[in-house]
């Protein structure tokens, strides 16, 4: 009955199938959208998408992010968004934003993007700034911010602080050229006691040059940027033409092993031998030793490490931007001074106690954290839910780039925010001081940095002592004028300056007047010993007179300049 019935041919061409393919995909794509967002509001504002990419033009990466993200910010303001290969970015460029989103919604903007380069290139899963928001990342932040609390950092690191900052008064005394050196010696000395009993006494200490090479290795890595991007580009072969990036990640992957490893194995000997100096990561192994508090090997490991990898980095970006701003700025130093004459006097070292009664020191402090800020666009977050803000819809998995620089140049809270005036963190005449730069400057709710009283502690005892015994000046031609100091400043999470600083000695009073002349280095160029170093504190504590000394900063060789790479100079912040 039915052999002769034809049935209609139901193979479809293939540009039919694709096309139905195609609008199957739009149409789940569009009810996606409109389950997740229901009222149809639109992104936050932003440069307009180009057909297939996007806003990856749009998008900072060549450096200077911070500065392209606030002149953007002048057209699409505070809050900004990017769209590119299915990646979206939030900019957020004031500090209300930043309040509103980062601490008041931290429930939901707390967690960390996938980061492709550094989590599953480099592998630094283990790195607490880096970690997803995750119970791992709790415990790891729990332990760093007990032992970082207000009170322990008075109690056990002020110490350390002030032995290791009048070690650098005596480097600085000796050897004034070699003043970034000495600043990298007592950054990573006061961490590496904090964290590991371990005594730093040179810049060429094996832990000190291991953190160097990784910060070196590490940066302005090739392709770093597009693997976040595009993922995929993560199997490349390292020998294949353009995967520098990838040489590179190994590279960084075993130094950063040894940075936790090889400190470890250190401390875990001297506890055996009976010879470990307290410490934080000593009592965390003690405590797991006797059952009293027991943390997983791997997780102290993890902890040690991540303080001995940023601890010194952002201490000695700081300290270096403040040298600076004391040779740009000698009336803010001689104010400074003034008040230090009058409240510490000329026989006597700064005090933490004495910081209640310096306020203009204080305001110096805080004017270093707000006028170049260490961390620039701070670390991204990441959104684990969607959300709306100021009826606009952001989608989960949004990357929030918080831009700190746009935020402490507010010219709302901060006037004339270019120059480095620290009277606005001061009450005149009955005005409101500025806000404090700390809310910014350490980052945001949930992710705020666990170290921030320590750093603030080590910023104040170091700008207050080295304002107390020097004067640090700009360095002149050869015809006795100024040389003009511009800044380089480099990209990254931390931004280092891209320059080579030196001091000259320029004493205003003879050497002699110090009482005894110790020298830093002998023909070997031998760093003092512990006996010479214990020998100038002596004389610098027991001195009857402190004698102020002046050096000059300048790059390379006498009459060199600070170059600036930014072309628009109204930006050079």
């Amino acid at each position: 009955m039915f052999a002769d019935l034809k049935l209609p041919n139901l193979q479809l061409s293939w540009p039919v199938t694709v096309l139905a393919i195609v609008a199957a995909l739009i149409l789940r794509s569009t009810w996606l959208r409109f389950k997740r967002n229901p009222r149809q509001l639109p992104y936050p504002p932003g440069p307009p998408r180009r057909f297939l990419l996007g806003n990856l033009a749009d998008i900072p990466t060549k450096g200077y992010e911070w500065l392209a993200y606030a002149k953007l910010a002048e057209k699409y303001g505070d809050v900004m968004y990017f769209k590119a290969i299915g990646k979206s970015i939030l900019s957020i460029n004031s500090y209300a934003v930043a309040n509103d989103l980062l601490e008041k919604k931290g429930a939901i903007y707390s967690d960390r993007p996938r980061l492709p380069m550094l989590k599953e290139v480099i592998g630094w899963t283990w790195n607490l700034v880096v970690q997803s928001y995750s119970e791992g990342f709790a415990v790891h932040r729990r332990i760093v911010q007990q032992r970082f609390q207000a009170h322990i950092v008075a109690k056990e690191y002020r110490p350390i602080m002030a032995l290791e900052v009048r070690i650098l008064l005596f480097n600085l005394h000796n050897r004034p050229d070699a003043f970034l050196r000495h600043v990298k010696r007592m950054a990573a000395a006061v961490i590496m006691m904090i964290s590991y009993g371990h005594r730093v006494t040179s810049d060429q200490d094996e832990y000190v040059r291991l953190a160097e090479k990784v910060r070196e290795t590490a940066s302005g890595a090739p392709g770093s940027v597009l693997v976040d991007f595009m993922p995929i580009l993560k199997y490349i072969p390292s020998w294949f033409p353009g995967a520098g990036f990838k040489r590179k990640a190994m590279v960084v992957r075993q130094l950063s092993a040894a940075m936790r490893d090889r400190p470890y194995a250190e401390i875990q000997a001297r506890l055996n031998a009976g010879t470990a100096i307290p410490s934080l990561v000593s009592s965390l192994i003690e405590e797991n030793m006797s059952g009293e508090n027991v943390i997983d090997e791997q997780v102290i490991k993890n902890v040690g490490g991540v303080i001995y990898a940023a601890g010194a980095d952002t201490t000695v970006t700081a300290l270096t931007n403040f040298f600076l701003a004391m040779a740009l700025h000698p009336a803010v130093q001689e104010r400074a001074q003034e008040e230090l004459d009058r409240v510490v006097g000329s026989k006597r070292l700064p005090e933490f106690a004495d910081r209640s009664d310096l306020p203009f020191v204080s305001a110096v402090v805080k004017e270093t954290l707000r006028w170049k800020p260490v961390t620039p666009l701070g670390v991204v977050h990441c959104l684990t839910e969607d959300d709306e803000y100021r009826g606009t819809y952001i989608p989960k998995r949004t990357v929030v780039v918080p831009n700190i620089a746009a935020m402490l140049h507010d010219e709302n809270d901060y006037t004339r925010p270019a120059d480095f005036d620290p009277v606005r963190f001061l009450s005149v005449d009955g005005t409101s001081p500025a806000p404090d730069p700390a809310r910014a400057a350490f980052g945001f709710g949930r992710r705020v940095c666990p170290g921030r009283f320590f750093a603030d502690d080590q910023l104040f005892i170091t700008i207050a002592s080295v304002l107390q015994v020097f004067n640090i000046i700009r360095p002149v031609d050869a015809s006795g004028h100024p040389v003009e100091l511009k800044v380089d400043w480099a990209s990254g999470i931390v931004a280092f300056r891209n320059i080579t600083i030196k001091a000259l000695r320029n004493f205003r009073t003879s050497q002699g007047e110090m009482g005894v002349t110790i020298e830093a280095q002998d023909q070997s160029g031998r760093l003092p010993s512990h006996a010479d170093l214990f020998k100038a504190l002596w004389i610098i504590l027991t001195c009857k007179s402190i004698q102020k000394i002046k050096f000059s900063l300048i790059e390379g060789l006498p009459g060199g300049t600070f170059h600036s790479k930014v072309e628009d100079t109204s930006l050079a912040w």
